[in-house]
């Protein structure tokens, strides 16, 4: 059985703080990349060992000069190390000509000087507000020679067909350009952006999904082949269900049921069924209730007694990363370590946190005095004493409170290793 990821999806529990400022960080084996974002993104480079800041370069992604917008919710802004260049594949909104534009930047890695932006490709839109409705996406080639650009569009606000640009990472010139029809079965058509890959030799394998205008949900899928040398797909097969990943990065993904822990960890969801994004609902009188969704992207509410198995994957809404959710007497609760000995969050209230010896073990409401008891059991007491994290002046509450719960996981695991 495959470890459980509980941890990750654990940070993103209540309280999640709103900010326009964005910090993403990329490390290599002797650097540390911190880029601050979105509104002016400045690259830091620093040294790992010494902790010497290297250089500090401001991309002026966006350009105000030129006009140009930056919306964390509707533009995207890619980072690639090939050579002596960090590869910088960014779009913006183009107040003058009403467009979303997609350039290159490349940030030479040894003196943090930064090339001129070179234009990718531009499509017009009709207000600030629809730029979300457009995606650009670079693919890279495994031996970086290649980027392919896929612009599409995502939803049913619009039916441009979709463009696909090969470049060499030379120069950025074209290697070859190709229009894919935007519907099929004469229904809307949209690419899976995340299950996008591309070979040496340009040739492009890709997944598929039709999309029900009037739910704006996706339906069935299809894998295709869209070779370098030809100008539309080929060997296009229909799969046996929706193929959207579950995976936080890709906002069309929806919650997938579980036979068992064990199909979760193994990628083996219940097929034809899906749970929508942010679509829990309970009130005092009719109970708790989520939207399903069918193979044709249709949606049915359903009761939590009636839902297809009572572990499932669950997003608050399109942009956050999903929890793994268990039902324990029609309540959902968020599974965060599994073992001998489980540990969860009630969703409904994310603060009340229970655990059980064993899968279907009873459900106890979590005391630190319990945990403290395991922890004396086992001899690593004192070293969860002093790993006790400390509320820092920064933190937020809801930041000391992920501190927390990290805390605990890490040694809900360590207790699961012993027992």
């Amino acid at each position: 059985m495959k470890k459980p990821v509980f941890l990750l999806l654990a940070l993103f529990l209540v309280f999640t703080k709103s900010s326009d400022a964005q910090q993403k960080i990329i490390k290599t084996d002797k650097e540390i990349y911190t880029i601050d974002g979105p509104h002016s993104f400045i690259i830091t480079k620093t040294d790992i060992e010494s902790k010497k800041v290297l250089f500090k370069t401001e991309t002026k992604i966006p350009d105000k000069t030129k006009k140009e917008g930056f919306n964390p919710l509707a533009n995207n802004i890619d980072y690639e190390f090939i050579g002596d260049n960090m590869v910088i594949v960014y779009d913006v909104w183009q107040k003058s000509t009403s467009s979303k534009e997609c350039y290159v930047k490349l940030l030479n890695v040894n003196t943090g000087k930064l090339n001129e932006s070179k234009f990718l490709c531009s499509t017009k839109l009709n207000s600030f507000y629809s730029s979300s409705e457009i995606t650009y996406k670079p693919v890279y080639s495994p031996d970086k020679t290649k980027v392919l650009v896929i612009r599409d569009n995502v939803t049913s606000g619009y039916n441009f067909d979709a463009e696909l640009k090969i470049f060499d990472t030379m120069d950025y010139n074209i290697l070859a350009s190709k229009t894919i029809s935007g519907r099929f079965e004469d229904q809307k058509r949209i690419f899976d952006l995340p299950n996008t890959t591309m070979d040496n030799d340009g040739n492009i394998s890709a997944i598929l999904h039709l999309l029900n205008e009037k739910t704006k949900m996706t339906a069935k899928s299809y894998s295709a082949e869209i070779p370098f040398n030809e100008p539309g797909l080929t060997n296009l097969k229909e799969l046996s269900t929706n193929a959207s990943s579950d995976a936080g990065e890709n906002q069309h993904s929806h919650g997938r049921f579980y036979k068992t822990l064990e199909d979760y960890l193994n990628d083996e969801p219940i097929l034809g069924v899906r749970i929508k994004n942010g679509s829990f609902h309970w009130t005092n009188f009719g109970g708790t209730d989520y939207k399903l969704i069918d193979e044709s992207g249709n949606f049915k509410k359903e009761d939590t007694k009636n839902l297809p198995s009572d572990i499932f994957t669950y997003k608050k809404d399109n942009l956050s990363n999903p929890f793994v959710i268990r039902l324990i007497e029609n309540k959902p609760y968020i599974v965060l370590a599994v073992g001998k000995l489980n540990y969860y969050s009630l969703y409904l209230s994310q603060d009340s946190r229970y655990y059980s010896e064993g899968w279907n073990g009873e459900l106890k409401k979590f005391r630190e005095k319990d945990l403290e008891n395991y922890l004396a059991k086992y001899g690593i007491l004192e070293a969860y004493k002093k790993d006790r994290p400390k509320r820092e002046y920064k933190d937020s509450v809801n930041d000391y409170f992920n501190k927390t719960i990290r805390w605990h996981i890490k040694y809900f695991d360590l207790i699961n290793e012993e027992m």
